[in-house]
């Protein structure tokens, strides 16, 4: 090696900060999308939530009405 070989000092300082520059857009682009896809899924798990209360109080009416049916046709009403 030459003498000016030896005394180059190779500075990959902004090549680093440009590295971190990125990692950290990365970063806080997946960030933004996992809490958008949270959100997502919150509303899915609420429509979904709200449709199964739905159902179950449907069927419980008809229970109901059937029940009365039932009641009606074992007991006759008094009159």
């Amino acid at each position: 090696m030459s003498e000016e070989e030896k005394n180059v000092i190779h500075d990959y300082s902004a090549i680093d900060r440009i590295s971190e520059e990125w990692s950290n857009r990365e970063e806080e682009v997946s960030k933004e999308f996992k809490s958008r896809n949270r959100m997502r899924y919150a509303k899915g798990g609420v429509q979904k939530a709200f449709e199964t209360l739905l159902i179950l109080v449907g069927l419980g009416l008809f229970a109901i009405l059937v029940a009365f049916a039932i009641r009606l046709v074992i007991y006759q009403p008094l009159g």
